[in-house]
């Protein structure tokens, strides 16, 4: 396998491991995606046009390789994203990771 699949693996487990957390946080919300790369990868999670939410996680984050799925995982709870997601207000992204 080259190392561009393994990175876009990597990048895409824990891009799965995001939607998981954020479909547990917000029940009830629909959620979409959209990469950026090489920049970020974004999420949407929406209710209603008065209720919705973006995170920004940036794409270094995503494809180190030492920031495992489970680390990622981890690091969610940790951060609290989902709660400050919440925090911010309606229509601005909540930037996560390193850049």
């Amino acid at each position: 396998m080259d190392k561009k699949s393994t990175i876009d693996l990597h990048v895409e487990a824990n891009v799965e491991v995001i939607r998981e957390y954020l479909e547990v946080q917000f029940k009830g919300f629909g959620i979409t995606d959209k990469p950026d790369a090489p920049l970020s990868y974004t999420f949407t999670v929406m209710k209603s046009a008065d209720e919705r939410y973006h995170l920004k996680v940036y794409w270094a984050q995503l494809s180190d390789q030492s920031h495992t799925p489970e680390r990622t995982q981890q690091r969610l709870l940790a951060d609290d994203v989902a709660g400050r997601m919440r925090g911010k207000s309606q229509g601005e992204y909540f930037p996560w990771g390193k850049h």
